[in-house]
C-alpha cells in the first residue's frame, strides 16, 4: 500500500516576500544572479515568484541596489529589517532553519569570487599594521590599512575579515547611499583620485579608541565620493563609524 503524500502547503505572497527578504538578510549582500542561486538550491520558490517579489519589495523600498561597484548587489533597507523584525516569524521554523544552516558556506562560495586579503604590514608588540582589501576583477572596491596596539584585535581583524569582508562593504556602501540621499555639505576631508570617468576612490581616515583605519572605498562618481567623505567632517560621526568598523571586522563586541 503507497503511502498517502500530504498536500502541498499553500504558501502566501507574503510569506514568499519574508523568506526572501530573510535571504538577502542572511547573505549579507548579494547579486540577483546569487539571490536566485540560494532560493533554487533551498527550493524555496521558483523563478517567477522570486522575480515577482523581488519587483515588489524594491517597489516598497524594502530591498535597494547598492552604489557603484555594487550597483548589482542587494541589500536590506531599514524599512526591510523593520519587515522582517514585526513580522518575520510568518516564515516556517524549519524553513528559516535551512536558510540560517546553508547560508555560511553559501556565503564562502559568494566571497570566493572575490579576491579578499587580509595580511600584516608589520606587527611588533604594541604596534601592528594590517592590509585588508576586496577586489573584483582588476577592480579594488575597498583597502583598509589597520593600526592598533592590541595584538588580540589585530589576530581577530586576520582570521574574521574574509568572513566579514561583505559585511564591511555593505556598511561603507550604505553610508555613501546615505550621504547621496542626505543635505549636501561643503566640508571636505581625505581625497578623492579618480581612476575613470565611473571610479573614484574616496580616501579617508577614522580613529576609534582601540584601531585606526585608512580607508580607500571605490565609488561611481565624483560627487558620490565628496558626499561620502562630506559625513566625516563630524568628528562624532567619524569616531562612531570607526568603532563600528572595528566591531564588524574583528567579528566581536571589543
Amino acid at each position: 500500500m503507497s503511502s498517502i503524500k500530504p498536500a502541498p502547503r499553500n504558501i502566501s505572497e507574503t510569506e514568499y516576500m519574508l523568506t526572501l527578504l530573510r535571504c538577502v538578510d542572511v547573505l549579507d549582500c548579494v547579486t540577483e544572479l546569487s539571490l536566485w542561486t540560494f532560493a533554487a538550491e533551498l527550493e524555496l520558490m521558483d523563478y517567477v515568484t522570486m522575480r515577482l517579489c523581488l519587483h515588489k519589495l524594491l517597489a516598497a523600498e524594502q530591498l535597494q541596489y547598492g552604489a557603484g561597484s555594487l550597483k548589482n548587489h542587494l541589500y536590506l533597507t531599514e524599512k526591510g529589517h523593520e519587515a522582517l523584525k514585526l513580522f518575520g516569524e510568518r516564515i516556517p521554523t524549519e524553513i528559516a532553519e535551512k536558510m540560517d544552516a546553508a547560508a555560511p558556506a553559501f556565503r564562502e562560495r559568494i566571497s570566493s569570487e572575490q579576491q579578499v586579503r587580509a595580511a600584516y604590514d608589520s606587527a611588533t608588540r604594541g604596534d601592528y599594521r594590517l592590509s585588508l582589501s576586496v577586489m573584483e576583477g582588476d577592480l579594488t572596491l575597498l583597502h583598509v590599512r589597520m593600526q592598533t596596539k592590541s595584538r588580540r584585535l589585530a589576530g581577530r581583524a586576520i582570521k574574521q575579515f574574509e568572513a566579514q569582508a561583505p559585511k564591511a562593504l555593505t556598511y561603507l556602501f550604505g553610508l555613501a547611499q546615505d550621504a547621496q540621499e542626505g543635505k549636501p555639505s561643503s566640508a571636505a576631508v581625505g581625497e578623492i583620485v579618480r581612476h575613470s570617468a565611473t571610479e573614484f576612490e574616496a580616501r579617508h581616515t577614522v580613529c576609534g579608541r582601540k584601531a585606526q583605519f585608512d580607508l580607500a572605498l571605490a565609488l561611481p562618481s565624483e560627487d558620490a565620493a565628496r558626499a561620502y567623505l562630506a559625513q566625516f567632517a563630524d568628528a562624532a560621526f567619524a569616531e562612531d563609524a570607526a568603532e563600528k568598523l572595528c566591531k564588524i571586522i574583528c567579528n566581536s563586541h571589543i
